[in-house]
């Protein structure tokens, strides 16, 4: 059986190239909404992804065994709202890419939505942003992150 190495490269070539793509894309849609949400709230933000990882309920005996064993991520990546003039952030939505990218999963609260390109991705977290809960998310974001901001003038030093 011969195979063709060369036509096979370039077929991992070019899908490798489509995975770049497709992280632009989500990239570029995440910034706008980053963009978005700060003109909203008035207030200098961004989105931050994390790694999610399985949480461990334990007691404080097998918490200590747990602190050697390796943590277990969920496949998820946390989408978070993070000031940047205080230190504070509130977790937004969840998103699941899968190797190529797309289809990618966003998850917030119960609800799931599958994306299999850049206008369903954009679709799926317009859903998102116009719902009531999470404008009370956002909120109280502002809310706590105002708070913050008067405590931190308080307790600068005062000045003669």
């Amino acid at each position: 059986m011969d195979l063709n190495f060369d036509e096979l490269l370039n077929q991992g070539q070019g899908a490798a190239e489509n995975v770049l793509k497709n992280r632009k894309e989500i990239k570029s849609v995440l910034h706008d909404l980053q963009n978005s949400l700060s003109k909203f709230l008035s207030m200098s933000i961004e989105l931050k992804e994390s790694i999610e990882f399985v949480e461990e309920n334990s007691n404080s005996i097998t918490r200590l065994a747990i602190q050697f064993k390796p943590k277990e991520k969920t496949g998820f990546n946390v989408v978070s709202i993070v000031s940047k003039e205080v230190d504070y952030s509130q977790e937004l939505f969840k998103i699941r890419r899968s190797d190529e990218v797309y289809p990618i999963t966003l998850v917030r609260d119960r609800e799931h939505m599958v994306a299999d390109d850049q206008t369903e991705f954009s679709s799926s977290i317009g859903q998102i942003v116009s719902k009531a809960q999470f404008h009370f998310k956002l909120k109280s974001f502002k809310k706590k992150v105002e708070q913050k901001q008067v405590l931190k003038i308080k307790d600068l030093p005062a000045t003669d």
